[in-house]
């Protein structure tokens, strides 16, 4: 790639200092600081509502850099003019500098150009830290960037924290059994973070920060053949009165069970993280401490075994029922009725039920 930087935030290439640097940008940089305690996030945007806007992870994983530590927050951003419109919003959330990896040809999505465009700035730069969201374009960019940059990744953090330069990676492990937190040797230190786990926030209207342009050079695109947007059926099972949740002890087919029954008694189906994993469900589905925390008056679990990060989503909760095979499934520490039973099984005579 070649460099071209400049600033961007007003238009102008000038500077107005004797460091030579672009106007406004000399409060937001200690010179004498090391390059190597700045943080680097992926900016992603992808079309919502018809728009191009910035999903939502990436505008957390900055709230959270920002409460976690006091270096600069750098951005990175791929794509072409288009995206010059999310400049103000970007910065409102607080990012200080921002990398625009402008090229026709990324428009479209490229993971291997995207990881290539990522790994490029993070050399540039040298920074302690590389957050990404750990939606699909996520995971498929990071283990690329990670690999080009010879370094690790950890993946689906909970929590992040920090200790100086070095970042704390919780995660769980063992299957959800036990939260391990991890620290990384080498920098950058790289990690993904689910969409919801950290709290949107709220950003400073008027903020202002600097755009570094950085030209890609991409002689090794693959060409997409085609491309469909999943349609997503959104629901807020944050409501619910009454959920019915799956996990991976139930059939595939039992998911269209659950929403009959739960169509005829006015639930909602949600999910543990074992069927996002495996793409049966989509993620604002899933129940837990790297999906979403509920509250319903009754909460039915089918197949779910209760794993520590699951049973933290459902403890408020007003009764938990549980359906398994494994009479010594964590979650019977925590339900109010246990049923002993196989969960496809109890679901279709449900249905069957219902019908009658």
């Amino acid at each position: 790639m070649s460099d071209c930087s400049t600033c961007s935030s007003g238009g102008s290439c000038g500077t107005n200092n004797e460091n030579g640097l672009p106007p406004g940008m000399l409060q937001q940089y200690n010179l004498n600081q090391s390059t190597a305690e700045d943080n680097l996030v992926w900016i992603e945007t992808s079309i919502i509502d018809d728009k191009l806007k910035v999903v939502d992870v990436s505008i957390e994983l900055i709230g959270k850099l920002k409460n976690i530590s006091d270096s600069r927050t750098i951005g990175i951003i791929i794509g072409d003019n288009d995206v010059k419109m999310l400049y103000d919003d970007i910065f409102a959330y607080g990012i200080d500098t921002l990398y625009h990896v402008k090229d026709k040809t990324l428009a479209t999505y490229h993971p291997e150009a995207y990881a290539d465009a990522i790994a490029d700035v993070a050399n540039r730069i040298n920074p302690a830290v590389i957050l990404i969201g750990g939606t699909s374009r996520g995971r498929e960019v990071a283990p690329r960037v990670a690999a080009i940059l010879a370094t690790g990744l950890t993946a689906d953090c909970t929590e992040l924290s920090m200790n100086g330069r070095a970042l704390l990676m919780t995660r769980p492990a063992f299957g959800g059994n036990i939260i391990a937190t991890i620290s990384c040797s080498n920098f950058p230190q790289m990690a993904t973070v689910r969409p919801g786990t950290f709290p949107m926030p709220q950003p400073q209207i008027g903020r202002k920060g600097t755009v570094m342009y950085r030209q890609a050079t991409n002689n090794d695109l693959k060409d997409i053949i085609s491309s469909e947007r999943k349609k997503v059926i959104e629901s807020d099972i944050s409501k619910a009165k009454i959920l019915i949740s799956l996990g991976k002890g139930i059939k595939k087919e039992s998911i269209a069970v659950a929403e009959r029954i739960a169509a005829k008694i006015g639930a909602s189906v949600s999910c543990s993280r074992a069927l996002v994993d495996k793409g049966w469900m989509p993620q604002n589905r899933q129940v837990g401490q790297s999906g979403r925390n509920v509250a319903p008056d009754v909460y039915i679990a089918f197949g779910i075994s209760g794993s520590i990060q699951h049973k933290a989503g459902i403890g408020s909760a007003k009764k938990i029922i549980a359906v398994n095979t494994d009479p010594d499934a964590p979650i019977k520490d925590l339900c109010d009725e246990f049923i002993l039973g196989n969960a496809d099984q109890i679901l279709a005579e449900m249905d069957k039920m219902l019908n009658s």
